[in-house]
């Protein structure tokens, strides 16, 4: 009984989750939509970009970003139906950083961002 009221709650999570995003399929869209998975990845200001992921819990989804094909940092989400992260770009040097999301080991998602203000925020060591 515990079992089915669990599954029903998650259920209803990640339903409400799916329906926090547009519904915007256009490939210059910041989202991707699919049935099981909705990603938005966007630039709020000059210095923050938001991910944000409603999924199935219990896929995996891998967020990567990388410069010139170099992986700079990689995020496994699994257990949560919403996801919402932040990076802070100023403590990235100047260049172009590619944001993918990947689900079943293939990108379905990839989300270019330009970081062409100097950095002020690193502290030389």
């Amino acid at each position: 009984m515990k079992t089915i009221i669990l599954t029903l709650a998650l259920t209803v999570i990640a339903t409400l989750g799916f329906a926090q995003f547009p519904q915007s399929t256009s490939p210059d869209s910041c989202c991707y939509v699919a049935d099981d998975l909705r990603v938005a990845i966007f630039q709020d200001n000059d210095s923050f970009i938001n991910v944000k992921i409603a999924k199935i819990p219990g896929d995996l989804i891998k967020i990567r970003v990388s410069e010139n094909n170099k992986v700079l940092y990689q995020r496994r989400v699994k257990k949560h139906a919403i996801t919402d992260l932040q990076y802070d770009i100023n403590q990235f040097p100047i260049g172009t950083y590619s944001f993918e999301i990947i689900k079943d080991n293939e990108v379905v998602y990839t989300k270019m961002i330009e970081q062409t203000e100097p950095v002020e925020n690193l502290v030389q060591r």
